[in-house]
């Protein structure tokens, strides 16, 4: 019998030697610290082909793992290490604007899941993750590892999206907003189980966000006098993206002053006067 195996990754196949053509028993048991669970037994029969060899090969389903005891009369117990499957987590693009166009999608896959575990498995037998999305600022070093405490510890990140991911799926697609990549910066994906178990394994994915070119914002008047020429007001030519929160920008006016008024020097103190939402009427 292999040392290791990893779960889910196939069938486990278990040579037998034994003298004995007695009725001989398998018993596949999860093995949880101290505690043993049985899970299935079944028997076994030996080829004609390997008598003379005695020799017997036993097939364990996959979805079967921890612990295999084979029994006639006396009992040999072996124990195999069963490993989690290593999960990989890719994000496209990697590189991108501010509100992008086309939506940003992350896959995540356990490339050696080759089946379902078997009916009746106990929710605690498998691990549970949340797949999370941070905006972690202007420094990658914000991002950490996605860590539960590190969330705790840290301010200059926060989580924009999270979803919950049950088992090892083999293959899992996620789609993220375009309103979501709405700043500047670094953005982290992690895959992080939910226990602190450090045998679970998790894994995270990057991606660096640019300004969008597409925020172009003018003032056709160079003075507002006089101010009858300007029909009630001074117009503002804003063009953005077009996936923008429908009410999440403001253009605000500004008057600047000086910090003495006897002063030749140019104004340097911002004073706020008013604002207006700009209302995206495509969404």
């Amino acid at each position: 019998m292999p040392p290791s195996h990893v779960a889910l990754s196939g069938d486990l196949h278990i040579k037998i030697v034994s003298s004995s053509f007695l009725p001989l028993v398998v018993q596949v048991s999860r093995l949880e610290g101290s505690s043993v669970h049985p899970l299935t037994t079944f028997p076994v029969y030996p080829e004609a082909s390997a008598l003379k060899k005695n020799l017997t090969l036993v097939r364990v389903q996959c979805g079967y793992f921890s612990r295999i005891n084979s029994s006639d009369s006396e009992t040999i117990t072996k124990v195999i290490d069963v490993r989690w499957p290593m999960p990989q987590l890719t994000v496209t693009p990697e590189n991108l604007k501010t509100y992008p166009e086309n939506p940003v999608t992350s896959i995540l896959t356990f490339a050696k899941v080759e089946c379902l575990p078997v009916q009746n498995t106990p929710p605690s037998a498998l691990p549970e993750f949340w797949l999370e999305l941070h905006y972690c600022g202007h420094s990658l070093l914000n991002c950490g590892d996605g860590s539960s405490s590190e969330q705790t510890n840290k301010t200059s990140h926060q989580v924009l999206y999270s979803e919950q991911v049950r088992g090892l799926p083999g293959r899992r697609v996620f789609i993220f907003r375009c309103e979501l990549f709405g700043l500047s910066g670094h953005y982290s994906i992690f895959l992080r189980p939910t226990s602190s178990d450090p045998a679970i394994p998790r894994t995270a994915a990057y991606v660096k966000v640019d300004w969008s070119d597409q925020f172009v914002f003018n003032v056709h008047a160079h003075s507002i006098f006089p101010c009858e020429t300007h029909n009630g007001g001074v117009k503002v030519l804003f063009q953005y993206p077009s996936c923008i929160l429908a009410s999440g920008d403001r253009v605000r006016l500004f008057a600047r002053l000086r910090a003495n008024v006897a002063s030749l020097a140019p104004p340097t103190t911002l004073e706020y006067i008013a604002e207006q939402k700009v209302s995206n009427l495509c969404i």
